[in-house]
């Protein structure tokens, strides 16, 4: 390189990494004072603000948080060290902190904290690869009543902000896992049904999703043809985080093979019989009326009191009695919507899921997700107990949404 083709280079913006921004002075001053507020609120609920390390093992994630977390990591190069990442998500780390304190907390421990998390998505507008999150954990206690705690204050740190009819769409992983539980289908099968909602709920899909992944399966039963020519998500099987992630979810079948092995190796196992494709049906027939339960509380559980009671009895029984626990937070009915086609974090919550929708000119945005997440202690080598739901803001996203509704009076 020429002396002046190495002074326009040394000379050239350098500019920020893509998905990632700054905030100037003014800017980052109502950014901060958005995450004090949020926080004050959260520690007058009784909820104590704690810290975690933003490098983190990767190994943490992998456990359980799902493809969708996982195909995201921001992981260290080879001069760093081995085995971390950047932290895609609070929850995870908190829960850690919780399963290795010499002495259990109290129970229920009731937590909050705020800070930076990476993800390694395609940025767009309100989604950067590096942003905030601003949130609460409650371990140590289960049920409705938990459930709608977190919900309700949710809720109301939107209202101290003069967001007052914000949505509440509510999902339950827990009924897709109790309906397959009870499918009939091997273990083995449904394991690999949750993987396939799990990638595409991390893509915006939802429930829907699994009447494809059936199809797939169907069709690879009655093929001569191997997995990977007819579950295209299997070849990527051999790709290291892909492999990785599939031994944590399905110990007792993966040992030392690789994923494509894995896969046919469960195809010579599975009985290929009527009792089988029977069970595939029932379950194909299932997902499509989920697919179409969406709308008022009242309505879906009505709907759900007919097909779903028998199907799936104690999903059903915890979403009637959360509807009318957030009743008694002070929720009215017409802002909570039941939506059982909705799929995100599966891999990662296990019962009751839900998220806060604003109105804004561009239409609904959600601004806060969360969810219950019941075996995540465990899932980290710990006998405490390891029930545990919770919620996050994302700090950038709200603040973008408030200045829109300012925009708008």
């Amino acid at each position: 390189m020429t002396f002046e083709g190495n002074r326009e280079a040394l000379e050239r913006p350098i500019g920020t990494v893509r998905g990632t921004r700054d905030w100037l002075p003014s800017d980052y001053a109502r950014l901060a004072s958005l995450e004090r507020r949020l926080l004050d609120g959260f520690a007058e609920a009784g909820y104590t603000p704690m810290r975690t390390p933003i490098l983190e093992f990767t190994e943490l994630h992998e456990r359980k948080s799902g493809a969708g977390i996982v195909a995201k990591l921001f992981e260290l190069p080879a001069n760093g060290p081995p085995g971390t990442c950047l932290r895609p998500e609070l929850t995870a780390g908190i829960v850690r902190v919780y399963t290795e304190a010499s002495e259990c907390p109290p129970l229920p421990w009731r937590v909050c904290m705020s800070g930076p998390v990476f993800r390694y998505q395609p940025p767009k507008p309100g989604r950067d690869r590096e942003f905030t999150q601003v949130g609460v954990e409650l371990i140590g206690a289960g049920g409705p009543a938990a459930d709608a705690e977190v919900i309700a204050l949710a809720d109301r740190s939107l209202k101290s902000l003069g967001v007052n009819a914000a949505k509440v769409r509510i999902g339950h992983v827990g009924l897709i896992l109790e309906m397959l539980d009870r499918s009939g289908l091997p273990t083995a099968a449904t394991e690999a049904l949750v993987q396939m909602l799990s990638e595409a709920a991390s893509e915006g899909g939802d429930v829907r999703a699994l009447e494809s992944a059936v199809d797939q399966l169907a069709g690879w039963l009655d093929s001569g043809r191997d997995a990977d020519e007819v579950l295209p998500a299997v070849v990527k099987a051999d790709d290291t985080g892909v492999d990785r992630l599939f031994r944590h979810l399905v110990p007792d079948v993966t040992g030392r093979r690789s994923g494509h092995e894995i896969i046919n190796r469960l195809r010579r196992k599975w009985d290929l019989g009527h009792s089988l494709h029977e069970a595939l049906d029932r379950v194909r027939g299932q997902i499509k009326s989920l697919a179409g339960l969406r709308g008022s509380s009242r309505d879906i559980l009505q709907r759900l009191a007919k097909e779903y009671a028998e199907v799936a009895p104690e999903s059903f029984r915890s979403l009637r009695e959360l509807t009318e626990a957030l009743t008694r937070q002070g929720i009215e009915p017409e802002r909570v919507e039941l939506d059982l086609s909705f799929g995100r974090g599966i891999g990662f919550y296990t019962q009751m899921i839900f998220e806060m929708t604003v109105m804004t000119p561009d239409g609904p945005t959600d601004v806060c997700g969360g969810g219950r997440y019941d075996g995540l202690a465990r899932v980290l080598g710990s006998d405490r107990d390891d029930r545990g739901v919770g919620f996050a803001f994302g700090l950038e996203r709200l603040d973008q949404v408030l200045a829109a509704g300012k925009d708008r009076t």
